[in-house]
């Protein structure tokens, strides 16, 4: 009973973050539930050790990018056709900025989800994604002229 209570424990402090990032790079709710199902139960079956808080936190984030990925170069994957989804925000300019992030590439949003709903910095993103700071850099970049470009301007920050 001990685990059961452990395991809850867990889902409720990352379930968020799951969720959202799954979301972000798949945009279908039902892959982003899957997904979710996924990690937490490779989290149970596992019991991995972790050697801190942020240890275990980019252990949650590294399993749900790996599985999106996965997910994402599946055969069947290949010949589905997605629905346009979205997370419901709190104001109208936040759903807009969202809209306009789920329109990015998929590396994109995810390097932007994380530096700035997560608050990673770039070296960390780069570890969590095994991918050079410098690939990160210039996705950041990218990432924010489309934005700029589709915010009219309005997307200036870090």
């Amino acid at each position: 009973m001990q685990k059961d209570t452990y395991l809850k424990e867990k889902i409720e402090e990352y379930a968020d973050l799951v969720y959202r990032i799954a979301l972000t790079r798949c945009k279908s709710i039902e892959t982003a539930e899957d997904i979710f199902q996924e990690v937490f139960m490779r989290f149970s079956e596992k019991n991995p050790k972790f050697e801190s808080e942020e240890h275990e936190k980019a252990w949650f984030i590294r399993v749900t990018i790996n599985l999106t990925k996965n997910i994402k170069e599946s055969a069947w994957n290949k010949k589905v056709v997605r629905l346009d989804e979205n997370i419901v925000f709190k104001t109208k300019e936040e759903n807009d900025v969202y809209g306009v992030v789920c329109t990015l590439p998929q590396n994109y949003r995810t390097v932007i989800y994380l530096l700035y709903y997560e608050g990673y910095k770039v070296h960390e993103i780069s570890k969590l994604m095994s991918k050079p700071e410098g690939t990160i850099k210039i996705w950041l970049y990218r990432a924010r002229e489309i934005l700029k470009q589709e915010l009219e301007g309005g997307f200036e920050n870090e």
